[in-house]
């Protein structure tokens, strides 16, 4: 029932993003599509069929239609957006202009072209992170959010890989969602990650709970990556932590609850991997020196950015307290539509240096 109630909430979500769009322009333009409604509720179910389609029957042809169904949601948000502007402009002013409304949907279509294409780079960022105890400098890479699956397969990831080494990096911390989550991938899929030049330690995000953790598990055990649930590590003179993410955590168990048992060196360097970017005080609290985090895309297509900055308080870039630091990914790859508008796809160097 529950599940029932999800999908009618948001099949009724993706109806109205579908359906303002079509009312604006249909009004400035004069015209009525028969059998509108039907065709709006289709299409706002695309990217749901798409989605149970791939899981029960992995091809390339349904791996087409999900991409598809995938940018179409994206293409229909932006356009959303913008003719949700046109319309509030009418409303508080009485200004109706068909050649606005129709100079606003170019606008859109050009928008999410850019936005496709936005979505398959990947950035450099780097930063310098001094932290006290340190003995020697470390070159970390902080990857998260790949989100391998139906949209980013195997060459999306040998990119990253290629990109990654290019950095040289001591180290390597990976915060979740590896996993997409939207289609059973294998090992094989994952192999480039065998390739990486450097240790790398990884820990579950949501979508690894949405998998299925002990699939993940299954998929990874040959892949020459440590997998750190709850428990911690210590390389190159750093305490690494890696936490479940917070949906993976029973009703009993916290953050706080879990750094406590792990019984930390306050005297060590400390470096959390914890998915969700929530709970820093009590990270801090325990010692915690450096936590990565990621799972805010950074919003991921403009303006969903300031929605995602009404659930939380640190979405992207590096924050600092105390002397203590939280560094927040927008992702290395997207989630849904294929798309980054006013965010990108990042894989981030960390200089993590003696502090004096």
């Amino acid at each position: 029932m529950r599940f029932l109630l999800f999908i009618a909430l948001t099949w009724s979500i993706l109806f109205f993003i579908h359906w303002l769009p079509y009312a604006s322009l249909s009004v400035a333009f004069g015209f009525e599509l028969p059998y509108w409604g039907i065709a709006l509720g289709l299409l706002s179910g695309s990217f749901i069929f798409a989605s149970v389609l791939v899981k029960k029957v992995r091809n390339k042809l349904t791996d087409m239609l999900y991409f598809v169904a995938a940018t179409w949601l994206g293409i229909v948000f932006i356009t959303f957006s913008f003719q949700l502007l046109y319309q509030l402009v009418h409303v508080f002013t009485g200004l109706s202009s068909p050649l606005a409304a129709g100079i606003l949907l170019i606008v859109s279509l050009i928008i999410s072209v850019y936005a496709v294409y936005n979505g398959q780079r990947i950035v450099f960022k780097e930063y310098t992170i001094p932290i006290l105890g340190l003995e020697v400098a470390v070159r970390a890479v902080h990857l998260t959010d790949i989100h391998i699956g139906t949209v980013h397969q195997t060459a999306f990831l040998k990119q990253v890989v290629q990109m990654t080494n290019q950095l040289s990096p001591d180290v390597i911390y990976m915060t979740g969602d590896l996993f997409d989550g939207s289609a059973p991938i294998s090992a094989s899929t994952l192999e480039p990650l065998n390739t990486l030049k450097a240790p790398v330690f990884f820990s579950h995000g949501n979508h690894e709970e949405y998998e299925g953790l002990q699939y993940v598990r299954d998929t990874i055990k040959d892949i020459n990556i440590d997998l750190l649930e709850n428990r911690m590590v210590i390389h190159n003179g750093i305490q690494v932590v890696g936490v479940n993410d917070k949906l993976s955590l029973g009703d009993d168990e916290s953050l706080a609850i879990i750094l406590g048992e792990l019984d930390l060196d306050k005297n060590l360097p400390t470096v959390l991997m914890y998915h969700t970017p929530v709970e820093w005080d009590a990270a801090r609290e325990y010692g915690v020196d450096v936590m990565l985090s990621g799972h805010t895309h950074n919003g991921q297509i403009y303006p969903f950015t300031l929605l995602v900055r009404l659930f939380f308080k640190y979405i992207n870039g590096l924050y600092e307290k105390g002397g203590t630091y939280l560094h927040v990914s927008p992702g290395t790859g997207t989630w849904g539509p294929p798309m980054r508008l006013g965010s990108q796809n990042q894989i981030t160097l960390l200089h993590l240096v003696p502090k004096a």
